[in-house]
């Protein structure tokens, strides 16, 4: 070990630190933190935001990356360690140590004021946050720099080496090959089934769900399961994953599977080397990629006819009353009902992407100075008309439904449909390599599939990225095909139609 390499070990271990506690502060605002708090809270979360900053883009990091990227002697890991720190700390310092205060600042409070706008339905009260956002992100997206367009310096923050050109690529052949899907499938869909639209004790739910993290393979010592006004997982460090859910009386699925969802981004956390945690390299290869294991353990898994009849019998032991006359192929079909949703986390997995596509055309729109945050609500309501069909009755559930926007994440949602194209492929790949998991999931077991992620994804961390990663694993790039072929397939066989 070089004496360089020590050091900047040292200061790695140091910032693992610091993104640890701003993950438990994250955490915490959004479970426990009370609604006065929220002001006190953007004022910390700013500070520890300027001192993450000030010891990122410290200049003596930049001297022991140039003295190790001269350093023959090092090991695979090492060398990739030093190309991703040199990738970050090239970017961080482009930012000025002001903007990235007052932009953490800003999108705590936009945070807190979404929270509170959109139960309420209150754009107005929003929008001068999130224009503010809007602009200090494209301050940042300026600062940072770009070859194509300013978004693209914002999609690279999640999916490293993606541009929007070719996620429009990507997302053009999704949509071309699944409108005719969605379109045939509606016709042919049956009445909604009853179960649906019963009655289920959250506090029951929350039981249902505590026990489908740890019978998956989420390790309930090294994390736990709670509840936020929107689901997300975190990783505070290694051994503390936090994930959230949530929980509606008249929406039994939307907890089953925003809990499967989660969890999968929790098994991907959990699965990192541990000799890597302080290393660039042990984390996640990019947003796409964390979102493949949450669409896979959510649909491929959760939503197939073998896991679903699995969960039944579990769930009959909690809601006897409600799902007791309920038959697995009744109850495969109401978990994968399709219908033209407004929520984007409770659409089906036919409609879903959609709702993506016209997220990721607002930003672009958005960044490219085409339209201006006043105008989104009426310009949302279009979208969501053009692409699915439906029109929001009011801003709660139209503009105001995701806390992406509020939280400063303007370039993330590309990440959940290009992850869904790698959930497929990668699922696809692994029923192959195994020979299937009918058999398996049937007796509710996954542990085949977990470990084949452990091996070909998990343990990679971040050594590629996303894009050669799933190259890689796949033998060839991925596309939007096979998850094409997966939907035909499934749909087909629930309302015996030829796709």
């Amino acid at each position: 070990m070089t004496d360089a390499w020590n050091k900047l070990v040292k200061r790695m271990e140091e910032l693992t630190d610091l993104y640890g506690i701003a993950s438990l502060v994250e955490w915490d605002q959004a479970v426990l933190m009370p609604p006065k708090g929220g002001a006190s809270r953007a004022r910390a979360s700013a500070t520890l935001g300027g001192i993450m900053h000030g010891r990122l883009t410290d200049p003596a990091i930049g001297e022991l990356l140039g003295e190790l990227e001269t350093d023959d002697s090092l090991d695979d890991v090492q060398t990739r360690s030093v190309e991703l720190f040199r990738r970050e700390y090239d970017r961080e310092t482009k930012v000025p140590a002001d903007l990235v205060r007052e932009l953490t600042e800003t999108t705590n409070i936009a945070y807190q004021v979404w929270t509170e706008a959109r139960p309420a339905s209150d754009f107005a009260v929003f929008e001068p946050h999130l224009k503010k956002v809007v602009e200090l992100k494209k301050q940042q997206a300026d600062a940072i720099g770009y070859e194509g367009e300013r978004y693209d310096a914002l999609l690279d923050l999640y999916e490293p080496g993606m541009t929007s050109v070719e996620v429009e690529a990507m997302f053009e052949e999704l949509v071309d090959g699944l409108r005719p899907i969605v379109d045939a499938v509606l016709d042919a869909r049956n009445p909604e089934p009853e179960f649906l639209s019963r009655s289920y004790e959250v506090d029951k739910q929350q039981r249902f769900s505590q026990w489908l993290t740890r019978h998956i393979g989420f390790d309930g010592d090294a994390g736990r399961l709670d509840t936020s006004p929107h689901p997300f997982t975190i990783m505070v460090g290694q051994g503390d994953i936090r994930q959230t859910t949530r929980y509606s009386e008249s929406d039994l699925p939307s907890s089953i599977y925003a809990t499967l969802h989660e969890t999968g981004h929790a098994l991907y956390d959990q699965g990192f080397p541990e000799q890597w945690q302080d290393l660039p390299v042990g984390g996640y290869a990019s947003l796409g990629m964390h979102e493949s294991q949450s669409r896979m353990w959510e649909n491929q898994v959760g939503r197939s006819r073998d896991f679903s009849a699995f969960m039944l019998p579990e769930l009959k032991k909690l809601f006897e009353t409600e799902l007791g006359s309920v038959t697995p192929d009744e109850f495969f079909e109401g978990v994968n009902y399709p219908e033209r949703s407004m929520i984007r986390v409770e659409a089906d997995e036919l409609t879903y992407n959609l709702h993506i596509v016209m997220r990721f055309e607002l930003e672009l729109a958005l960044f490219r100075d085409e339209l201006d945050v006043a105008d989104l609500p009426e310009v949302w309501n279009d979208k969501m008309e053009q692409h699915l069909g439906i029109r929001p009755e009011d801003d709660a559930e139209g503009v105001l439904q995701d806390m992406h926007w509020a939280g400063g994440m303007q370039g993330y949602f590309p990440t959940y449909s290009l992850g869904t194209i790698y959930s497929a492929a990668l699922f696809d790949k692994a029923k192959n390599d195994l020979g299937g998991f009918d058999d398996e999931f049937r007796k509710g077991e996954t542990s085949q599939l977990l470990e084949w992620l452990r091996t070909n994804i998990h343990s990679k961390g971040h050594m590629l990225d996303a894009k050669d990663l799933a190259t890689k694993v796949l033998g060839e790039q991925p596309t939007a095909q096979p998850l094409l072929d997966y939907l035909k397939g499934k749909y087909s066989d629930i309302y015996s139609i030829t796709l």
